[in-house]
């Protein structure tokens, strides 16, 4: 079969952020399983929820999924759906090429996405190519006479180029964009292939995971970003230094780079607007694992939600304009809100979870 390709599947949104959990949960929809919540309960086991991150250079909008590659976030989900794993590494791509290609062509013909991590041969409509794109992404087809797989990214069409591989269009109409298959391959972190059934992982050991990695998260350390009470505090520094606000242009750079950024991510992970949030979820598991102390560890996150919910108002939105971000005033109200969010932070290090 030359061409072969999923018509009907979830799509990943260019709003949602957390695009390797949205390519997770695209899979799993295709498993026949959905969550009321969206992908939260995926962002759990993945690290998302809880990685609340911060660089006053780097970008970190899309997640700690998105900047640090762990295989074993995608395992854990896939056992949650009830399903074993196949990995395929860079090295075992490079060392038996074909296993993976034959791999990934069986599982479209199942109906079922294969996900990649990172994808390569990526074109945008500004010129600019990404080898690879480092959010997750799901392959849904393939030709085998043009070389090429047919992916599901987040980007839409206002961003990638106008054509893709072969003058292919950039995006098609069923929200696929061509790519040479070699250079797909070339640089992604991995391909996961959706194995046997399984015994899905029993929930009440979904919520022990997810809130053990509550403090793991809080206290990560790495050379690029900060995380926990110590982003929070340096991201509330960054607000509060004049210097970054000075000028029109300047802070309109800044708005992005050394706070909406950050803030795009905590708009996921915790939530605004209607809903609890990461409240939500952290009540489910509280309540169903019986903890002892539960009603301290949900007050903690409310209150994160209620504080980014703050940031929200004080910005008339997700990003204040450039010209009141100049107003000191509303830097600090805003630097008061962080600066409370990593006090909380502080109270979940000193609270026994489990």
């Amino acid at each position: 079969m030359a061409e072969f390709f999923i018509k009907e599947y979830r799509r990943i949104g260019n709003w949602e952020n957390f695009f390797l959990d949205s390519a997770i949960y695209s899979v799993g929809t295709s498993l026949g399983i959905e969550y009321p919540n969206g992908f939260v309960p995926i962002a759990a086991q993945t690290g998302d929820l809880f990685a609340y991150m911060y660089s006053d250079q780097l970008p970190c909008d899309s997640g700690v999924t998105n900047y640090i590659f762990n295989q074993d976030a995608v395992r854990r989900a896939y056992a949650m759906f009830g399903y074993d794993t196949i990995f395929y590494s860079p090295e075992d791509i490079m060392r038996d090429y074909g296993s993976a290609y034959n791999a990934i062509k069986k599982s479209v013909e199942r109906n079922l996405p294969a996900l990649m991590w990172g994808c390569g041969g990526i074109l945008m409509n500004d010129g600019m190519r990404y080898d690879p794109l480092p959010e997750g992404c799901i392959i849904g087809g393939y030709n085998t006479d043009e070389d090429i797989l047919l992916v599901s990214l987040y980007p839409g069409a206002e961003r990638l180029a106008e054509h893709s591989a072969n003058g292919r269009p950039g995006v098609d109409e069923y929200g696929y964009t061509a790519i040479s298959t070699r250079d797909a391959l070339a640089t992604t972190y991995g391909i996961f292939i959706v194995g046997d059934k399984i015994t899905p992982t029993p929930r009440e050991e979904l919520y022990k995971y997810a809130l053990s990695s509550i403090k793991y998260w809080l206290n990560y350390k790495n050379d690029d970003y900060l995380f926990g009470a110590a982003a929070f505090r340096r991201w509330s520094e960054v607000m509060l230094d004049d210097a970054n606000w000075s000028e029109p242009s300047l802070c309109e750079i800044n708005s992005w780079v050394k706070h909406g950024s950050a803030y795009c991510s905590l708009c996921t992970s915790i939530g605004v607007g209607d809903g609890e949030g990461i409240a939500g979820y952290i009540r489910d598991a509280v309540e169903t694992l019986e903890l002892s102390n539960k009603d301290k560890i949900l007050d903690c996150f409310i209150r994160l939600r209620r504080m980014n919910q703050r940031i929200w108002e004080l910005s008339d939105g997700f990003l204040p304009s450039v010209e009141r971000l100049m107003t000191h005033e509303l830097r600090r109200d805003i630097a008061g809100a962080l600066v409370e969010m990593g006090d909380i932070c502080d109270e979940l290090n000193e609270l026994p979870i489990l």
